[in-house]
């Protein structure tokens, strides 16, 4: 097990608005991990600090034992929850350019293998389903075999069918690389994740692995990671994210 990621006393201020106070954790991998928590809780913001993309008001990180800066970004892969991309542009195109990006000689087929499109790889992007971009998402961000991959919301809004293929598919990502994976899903998290992170109102309440952190709940109210969550948190969410007010 390698250091992937660490953060001491991380901070990230909007104004008067604290989106992330005090951030402290060191995770090691390869693994799956979660980053849980509700809307607002700060998932985001973290991710886009671990990414190189936003820098911290305060407090330190490191990704793959290295400083923020300057950032390690070929051993890094990400998918944003919004991804950019152009107008018309077909699933081959996307897959080449991600390719070329990363100077990956047959990164073309990899991704369409990987995103399972071979059939649609002259359909545009925006003409394929939600599921079908995400798979096509993921597979360009680890054409490079990076050693980190970032995902925020990975299976939001999706059909069944597609979850069920991102999950496996991240499943078997997280073998070789620690896959950090941001959502609201308590449910696929207990499912998949071989470490969780509860992040609420911008602050780590627990972390561990789902058994860990299920059995530190009193047996009379242990029922999976929703019980932990409630234990750690004391805010109700149901597997959407929907708070439904304040837990025991």
């Amino acid at each position: 097990m390698t250091e992937a990621l660490a953060a001491y006393r991380l901070c990230k201020q909007f104004g008067n608005v604290k989106a992330l106070d005090q951030v402290t954790f060191v995770i090691h991998g390869p693994a799956l991990v979660g980053i849980l928590g509700p809307n607002g809780s700060g998932k985001t913001t973290l991710l886009d600090i671990l990414e190189g993309l936003s820098d911290p008001t305060s407090g330190e990180a490191r990704v793959l034992g290295q400083p923020l800066s300057p950032y390690p970004r070929h051993r890094v892969g990400a998918v944003l929850q919004s991804e950019f991309v152009l107008d018309r542009i077909t699933v081959r195109e996307y897959a080449q350019l991600f390719a070329a990006l990363h100077n990956v000689r047959d990164g073309e087929a990899r991704i369409l293998k990987a995103a399972n499109l071979e059939a649609r790889a002259n359909v545009a992007v925006e003409r394929i389903s939600g599921g079908e971009a995400q798979r096509l998402f993921i597979a360009a961000a680890a054409v490079h075999d990076p050693e980190l991959l970032f995902l925020d919301e990975p299976t939001a809004h999706m059909d069944p069918e597609n979850r069920e293929r991102i999950k496996m598919s991240l499943s078997a990502l997280s073998k070789s690389r620690t896959v950090v994976m941001a959502t609201h899903d308590l449910d696929e998290a207990e499912a998949i994740c071989d470490l969780v992170l509860f992040l609420s109102a911008g602050t780590v309440r627990a972390i561990g692995t789902v058994k860990e952190l299920v059995e530190a709940v009193p047996e009379p109210s242990r029922n999976g990671l929703r019980s932990a969550y409630f234990h750690y948190c004391a805010t109700k969410i149901d597997a959407r994210g929907d708070k439904q007010g304040a837990g025991p």
